[in-house]
């Protein structure tokens, strides 16, 4: 009985790899430098993760896994922000990321890296009425790298790749299809092209999409510095809808909606699709 028990607590681990690649494919990193509220000339620094997506519920289910739900979801046009600020909710989703680290990704390790320099810094005042001189600066100088980052979207450094099992991986996978995938059918001459692909300025996991899966395409699109995973070979299309449907599924429901009506098109309406 407590192997049944081991085995789907470890199942339930896998699956929390999904938050992990979500929050790397939505997730925006800064320490953010606000006036003191309280008066006077003096300033602080707030760390943050803001999240955001046009599905309340998923955002909600994020709040909960990730920061036990203490974040702050409110509306934006088109969807909704989830803040998790401040260094006691910032804490809890570090927290997070040192359970399930993302598996690969560059500029995510770095922002993190900054953030946990900055965390250790913000630390250090504790029940001190004024942040020491040189603290301030290394807090900015941190605070300035992240907005550089965010800026040019390239790493200064490169992170290897943890070691992850398959299933771990394809919920991360699962993770950032639902936060930068797209997927369906396009217009080519006088026939509908079916198409699948995802964009990101993590190259590192736009790799590990092709590695993974053995097939797609990588592109790199200059004016928004992303690239792109892609594939349009409708076996290949097929067998992404049907594994991030039913081997890791995506959450978003329109994800599952895209993804259910190429599996109708293509298995139903397309002949020798298989």
């Amino acid at each position: 009985m407590s192997g049944e028990n081991a085995t789907s607590a470890d199942n339930q681990q896998e699956t929390l790899y999904y938050f992990c690649g979500f929050m790397v494919g939505e997730s925006s990193i800064c320490l953010i430098k606000a006036t003191n509220k309280k008066g006077g000339t003096g300033f602080y620094y707030s760390p943050d993760f803001t999240i955001s997506n046009a599905n309340l519920t998923l955002l909600q289910i994020v709040n909960q896994v990730v920061s036990n739900g203490r974040g702050v979801i409110s509306p934006i046009k088109g969807g909704y922000n989830l803040s998790i600020r401040g260094k006691e909710k910032v804490r809890l989703a570090l927290s997070f990321f040192d359970r399930y680290p993302p598996i690969t990704g560059d500029m995510i390790k770095e922002k993190l890296l900054l953030l946990r320099k900055a965390m250790i810094i913000l630390e250090r005042k504790k029940n001190r009425n004024k942040r020491l001189p040189k603290e301030a600066v290394m807090i900015e100088r941190l605070r300035q790298k992240l907005k550089q980052l965010k800026k040019e979207g390239k790493a200064s450094r490169h992170f290897r790749k943890i070691r992850a099992s398959r299933k771990e991986t394809g919920y991360f996978l699962a993770g950032i299809v639902d936060a930068e995938g797209s997927m369906g059918f396009r217009q080519s001459g006088d026939r509908l092209q079916p198409y699948f692909c995802v964009a990101m300025r993590e190259e590192s996991i736009i790799d590990l999409f092709r590695k993974y899966f053995g097939f797609g395409s990588k592109y790199y699109r200059p004016a928004s510095k992303l690239y792109q995973f892609e594939t349009g070979k409708k076996g290949n299309v097929l067998h992404l809808s049907n594994f991030f449907l039913l081997e890791y599924p995506v959450r978003l429901p329109k994800n599952r909606e895209r993804m259910q009506k190429i599996q109708w098109i293509l298995n139903d309406y397309t002949p020798g699709s298989a």
